[in-house]
């Protein structure tokens, strides 16, 4: 029922948080018996991003999540539901990115994540920066002219702003799958969109400079302790944040 359907989505979106966040996501995939890899790229202006590969001999493919999320959302669930198992199972050589700023992903060449400078980046660096770099080095690694790109929600968003500006990228890329496309918010109900009419520095007093609602020791407990128990109440919460729209869920 759709009390069912709810908490999956929950769990998929904030049990990850408490249990698998804190893991690196190599030990999550060798939990499963899968071989895992974990590689480091650079980016032009310093970042230090971290991709984990799941090696197949068969076709490469990259996968990118989405907003306050991270690579291990593809490996979260068991083999038969994770989509980052089922590609390896399928043959595929699965890597899997993370964006700079995610639990994975915070390092730089001269600064840490306790300076302002190290968070000043938007989506254009993640587009422009993070992906051609990650793009480049798996096509390296692997020796391959081409990849297929799986993204996430933001995943899909940097996707559309490289692929649309970087013909040259956008050649790399034989196939280009968006899940839940985010090309624009100008339809959005959700009460979070109301945060946009707050002028800037409300913004900024209000969330801060640096990371977005961080993981922390809180939300941890929170989601072990009372979620797991009162999954209807934290599903509920959710979606008051963010919107219901039942269409929108896996009815599998």
């Amino acid at each position: 029922g759709v009390a069912n359907r709810r908490f999956l989505l929950y769990m998929f979106c904030l049990v990850p948080i408490a249990h698998v966040l804190s893991r690196p996501n190599s030990e999550i995939i060798r939990r499963w018996g899968f071989p895992a890899e974990e590689h480091e790229v650079e980016t032009e202006d310093g970042y230090i991003l971290t991709l984990n590969r799941i090696p197949h001999s068969s076709g490469v493919v990259l996968l990118q999540h989405g907003l306050l999320a991270a690579g291990s959302n593809w490996v979260t669930n068991p083999p038969d539901s994770a989509l980052g198992f089922f590609l390896s199972q399928s043959g595929f050589d699965v890597w899997i990115g993370n964006s700079r700023g995610n639990t994975w992903s915070r390092r730089h060449r001269h600064l840490t994540p306790d300076q302002e400078e190290f968070w000043a980046f938007s989506h254009d660096e993640m587009a422009l920066k993070d992906l051609p770099a990650v793009i480049d080095y798996v096509l390296n690694t692997t020796q391959q002219q081409q990849l297929s790109y799986i993204g996430h929600s933001q995943g899909t968003t940097i996707g559309f702003m490289l692929f649309s500006s970087r013909p040259d990228l956008s050649e790399k890329v034989k196939l280009f799958v968006a899940l839940a496309p985010v090309a624009t918010v100008a339809f959005t109900h959700s009460p979070m969109t109301k945060l946009s009419v707050l002028p800037e520095f409300a913004i900024w007093d209000l969330f801060g400079r640096r990371d977005f609602l961080p993981q922390s020791h809180m939300i941890e407990w929170f989601a072990e302790h009372v979620c797991t128990k009162h999954s209807a109440l934290c599903g509920n919460l959710f979606f008051v944040l963010c919107g219901f729209n039942e269409r929108n869920l896996n009815m599998v």
